[in-house]
């Protein structure tokens, strides 16, 4: 996704505009987020999958 508006980041103490977020390589099963300031973080895919409903009904 590029020129991505209305999301923010806590980054350093300041808040951040986000203007990308990309996935490199499907099998790194990492995604990036960049800022138009040139700060940019990488996070695992897994960190933001949803839960299966069948295992929050088993919760």
């Amino acid at each position: 996704m590029r020129k991505v508006t209305g999301v923010k980041v806590k980054e350093l103490l300041m808040w951040v505009r986000l203007v990308e977020m990309y996935i490199d390589d499907p099998n790194s099963g990492k995604v990036t987020f960049s800022s138009a300031a040139g700060l940019s973080k990488t996070f695992p895919i897994s960190a933001f999958e949803l839960e299966e409903k069948d295992q929050k009904e088993q919760k």
